[in-house]
């Protein structure tokens, strides 16, 4: 009866442990499997890119942003395809008339085209560089009008801000980015100036603000860009002033109208002046002086027994250069008025030293 019972016994431990067994080896199975199964569900994942997509609504104007996610592998064809269904535009423009670009947003700028005759046989990863860091790469959905002809952008170009200086008024316009080639020479830079801003190329004349807010005239034509201009990066980009005129061109740049207006805006000082009252004059009326200097007048206006002028003047003119121009405008000699300099302090202290050089800031 012991016997059996033993028997009995260790039967039934022995089914408990082949079930304990088979249930490890279901577990084990189970866990290999929900492995695989996330393994291959982060491989899928590291295969996808997701890019933040830009896109100029071609009839509003308006700048659209959303997230483009393809897989590494899919064509660049592809690619656009889903970015065209992704920005909706294809009640508004055919897919012909779009293309893909590398986009700097935080600086508003087009580095680098895609166009399908260059890129069509390209992946994805492969127009990124086959980079982990692709996440910092941004796209912009371009599109063109009917009979417009895309520019093509080369990664590596050059950042230069533009502002063109009307030489008859002595108005300096907004500095606007503008991407340039660095293998162009000056003559081709001019050109793409000149049809950007409708100016004749053939009297343009460049000039270039440097770090020590020193201005280089670029007059070799030949030269090319990456000769001239340091390399840029995307918050560092090099003014250049322009000028289109004649007359003023065929001037050497030191004698030139430009060279006024450029020294003027490079190193100016305001003044604010108060006089008798008199006639007003018309603020920003730019005055080329008998000394050569150029005086900018801001603004004029009577109050009470008062006249408040703002003048900008050159910085490194004397004392005495500034009293000798004042002159016309105050209506008395050099030697009937006082010029003082107000501090931080609000505290006025009277200027005497004739060849003393005026500095920035309000005086």
């Amino acid at each position: 009866m012991n016997m059996e019972l033993i028997s009995e016994r260790e039967h039934n431990e022995k089914i408990m442990k082949d079930i304990k067994d088979l249930t490890n080896v279901e577990d084990k199975e189970t866990s290999n499997e929900e492995n695989e199964y996330d393994s291959l569900k982060d491989e899928v994942k590291d295969q996808i890119c997701s890019f933040k997509l830009y896109c100029s609504h071609p009839f509003t104007g308006e700048l659209m942003e959303s997230i483009l996610k393809v897989h590494k592998d899919e064509l660049l064809p592809t690619v656009l395809d889903k970015a065209y269904e992704l920005m909706e535009l294809a009640p508004h423009i055919p897919i012909e008339r779009c293309r893909l670009v590398k986009y700097d947003y935080d600086n508003d700028l087009l580095e680098q085209s895609f166009d399908l005759d260059e890129f069509q046989h390209q992946t994805i990863w492969q127009i990124v560089g086959g980079t982990r860091w692709y996440f910092l790469f941004k796209l912009f959905l371009e599109t063109r009008d009917e009979n417009e002809i895309f520019d093509k952008y080369h990664d590596g170009g050059i950042n230069l801000k533009i502002s063109v200086i009307n030489l008859s008024t002595g108005e300096i316009g907004p500095a606007k980015l503008v991407r340039v080639e660095k293998s162009w020479t000056v003559e081709e830079l001019k050109q793409h100036i000149g049809e950007l801003y409708c100016l004749n190329s053939s009297c343009i004349r460049l000039v270039v603000k440097n770090d020590d807010d020193d201005v280089t005239d670029i007059s070799d034509v030949g030269c090319t860009l990456d000769k001239i201009f340091r390399k840029s990066t995307y918050l560092d980009r090099q003014l250049v002033y322009v000028s289109s005129d004649p007359e003023d061109y065929q001037k050497e740049y030191e004698d030139s109208l430009m060279y006024r207006y450029v020294d003027l805006s490079v190193n100016p000082i305001l003044l604010s002046i108060t006089i008798l009252p008199g006639p007003e004059a018309t603020p920003t009326t730019t005055n080329v002086t008998r000394g050569g200097i150029i005086m900018k007048i801001i603004s004029m206006e009577n109050k009470g027994k008062e006249r408040k002028i703002q003048v900008l003047v050159d910085k490194r003119i004397t004392l005495a250069q500034l009293k000798e121009e004042l002159v016309p405008l105050i209506g008395a000699p050099s030697t009937g008025f006082i010029v003082y300099e107000v501090r931080d302090n609000n505290e006025e202290y009277e200027m005497e030293r004739l060849d003393e050089i005026l500095k920035s800031g309000s005086k």
